[in-house]
């Protein structure tokens, strides 16, 4: 009584720890392996006991196993009954259920490792690796940075990975109904960062965990060396808080370096996508270098093309769209004709915009 005591103390312990150690696909294996074992027994014993021939045999066993029954051959002698009783009655068919069992558990284990973001994408390449993720406000900066990515032609069909400390029990729904592959863990973590396929990664996106805090500097500067001893010929962007460590991170392999702007998630995906782009857009959310202004003008029945060969010439600035109306037209073809009541300029910094010569040079 006692050993039947601790087999089953053993045995209900095993049962509750089992998804513990991560070896359910090790233990599936030798399950299907004894299972082959019985089923070889079996099939032998009818090919010489009971004189079926080889197929017939196999048949017979797995029609037993499954009990489908289909009573078209059976073991007709003791020594063949017995043997089928063993085999594929006590074990095979416990065993079978057993696999089965052990399948599903596997199938669970696997979705609830995807959601809390434990499960590692071995086969992952050619995506976009998200680094880090901002203290405040997310979710929402997530959504639009994502969405922009997905928005954008050249980066559509990548698939994004995120790795993230915010999300330990599952991305909010948001993000899950963007497709997004998530990895849960500290971003400086050795063992993390070296179980993300960076090597295999199309772009890698490093953000600034603290927009307004200088020392998010330090650690993405440590993240950076990482990544490019990693991975050191792919595209890499990245924040930062301070303009005086931009020059720090291009030097130690940076792509393109920008300013965590957290209202125009944008910013990034131009940078991906177009590079360079990123440093005209960053210089017209600040107060000095050039700068776009509304200037009143009337005009009437005029192609774009002259208007902004004029505005140039002249010296103006540089038309990117105009007012008809109250609507903003952007960027109109080149011959058409344009009636309007202000125009969008692009301005050098310093420059006095005088319409004057607008006028009269058309």
């Amino acid at each position: 009584m006692l050993l039947i005591s601790r087999f089953l103390q053993v045995h209900r312990r095993r049962r509750l720890t089992k998804h513990l150690s991560g070896n359910i696909f090790k233990r599936i294996s030798k399950l299907v392996l004894l299972l082959a074992c019985f089923i070889a027994i079996n099939t032998a014993v009818m090919v010489f006991v009971e004189e079926i021939s080889l197929g017939n045999a196999i048949w017979l066993s797995f029609t037993t196993l499954t009990t489908v029954g289909y009573g078209d051959y059976s073991a007709s002698t003791f020594t063949g009954r017995t043997v089928t009783i063993i085999t594929m009655y006590i074990f095979s068919i416990s065993l079978l259920s057993l696999i089965i069992a052990e399948t599903i558990d596997w199938k669970l284990l696997a979705t609830s490792k995807k959601i809390k973001g434990l499960w590692e994408f071995a086969d992952m390449a050619n995506h976009i690796q998200i680094i880090n993720t901002p203290n405040s406000d997310t979710e929402r900066y997530l959504q639009r940075l994502i969405t922009e990515i997905k928005a954008t032609p050249a980066l559509a069909d990548l698939p994004v990975q995120l790795l993230t400390r915010k999300y330990p029990k599952g991305l909010p729904d948001s993000l899950s109904a963007l497709k997004v592959i998530h990895r849960t863990g500290m971003a400086e973590d050795g063992v993390i960062i070296n179980h993300i396929n960076l090597e295999k990664a199309k772009h890698i996106i490093i953000l600034a965990r603290d927009a307004y805090n200088s020392l998010s500097d330090s650690l993405t500067f440590d993240l950076l060396s990482r990544v490019v001893e990693i991975n050191p010929n792919t595209n890499i962007i990245v924040e930062a808080v301070l303009d005086d460590n931009r020059q720090r991170f291009l030097a130690l392999g940076a792509s393109a370096v920008i300013r965590p702007i957290r209202a125009y998630p944008g910013m990034v995906a131009r940078a991906l996508s177009h590079p360079g782009t990123e440093r005209v857009l960053e210089d017209l959310f600040e107060a000095h270098g050039d700068s776009l202004h509304k200037a009143i003008y009337t005009f009437k029945d005029i192609t774009w093309g002259d208007l902004v060969t004029t505005c140039i010439k002249q010296h103006i600035g540089t038309p990117l769209g105009y007012f008809d109306q109250g609507h903003i037209i952007m960027q109109p073809h080149f011959d058409q004709l344009c009636t309007g009541e202000a125009l969008i300029l692009l301005v050098k910094e310093g420059k006095t915009i005088n319409l004057d010569s607008l006028q009269s040079a058309l």
